[in-house]
């Protein structure tokens, strides 16, 4: 039952056949694939999405009458499902092509294991340092973007790690010159939570990311893409 994503999170502490054992879920309805809609306009699209969802979730009350259930979504364009089921019903339910996911929120006379916490993951530290020369106070002066992937515990925790190096990071030292220079940290400006959680996450050949951030701007025919 594959597309029960969460089964295996149950242990069952009361022998049950699946006829008797009841499930709360939700049964997540196949999104309608884009290759058949781009010959449509946007509009058209739309209406193409609500149409076939409407029709599955047609198909799904047909299939399986439920005594009681609520639509997930809106009823011009639902997403599913939320009912009581046996477990016997919902086997049958998982074999069937246009449903996408199921999700267990409970189960009679079972349990959920325990799920293992994790530990730590690694986050990167978005800063700004500015790059200080003794006596200056005129021209120009250069500043540094500074990204620092640092392992931690929440975003709060790394916030912290990366504090408690801003003194050794703006240790002050001789230039070329003579000039006594210090790279001093002046905002930590964001975080990220990235998806790296051991070292071998790093040989994927298709590269980590290890920030994200969305901005805006203005759209010019340069930039123009028509969908093709």
């Amino acid at each position: 039952m594959k597309k029960a994503v969460n089964i295996d999170d149950w242990i069952f502490t009361k022998k049950l056949s699946d006829k008797k054992r009841l499930t709360d879920v939700s049964i997540h309805l196949k999104y309608p694939e884009i290759k058949g809609l781009i010959k449509y306009s946007p509009t058209e699209r739309k209406n193409k999405i609500k149409q076939d969802l409407q029709n599955k979730l047609k198909k799904l009350i047909d299939k399986q009458p439920f005594t009681h259930y609520s639509v997930i979504g809106t009823k011009t364009k639902p997403r599913g499902v939320r009912t009581t089921i046996s477990l016997f019903e919902l086997r049958k339910i998982s074999r069937l092509d246009f449903v996408q996911t199921i999700f267990i929120n409970n189960v009679t006379h079972a349990r959920k294991k325990r799920q293992p916490t994790k530990s730590f993951a690694f986050y990167c530290v978005r800063m700004t340092a500015a790059i200080e020369i003794e006596g200056r106070k005129k021209g120009l002066q250069t500043i540094e973007e500074r990204f620092v992937l640092v392992k931690a515990h929440s975003f709060e925790d790394a916030y912290k790690k990366i504090e408690k190096q801003k003194k050794s990071y703006a240790e002050p030292y001789l230039n070329s010159s003579g000039e006594l220079v210090r790279w001093k940290t002046e905002s930590l400006d964001d975080c990220y939570l990235t998806d790296i959680c051991t070292l071998e996450d790093l040989d994927n050949p298709e590269g980590v990311e290890v920030f994200s951030a969305l901005k805006n701007r203005r759209l010019t025919p340069e930039r123009y893409w028509d969908g093709k």
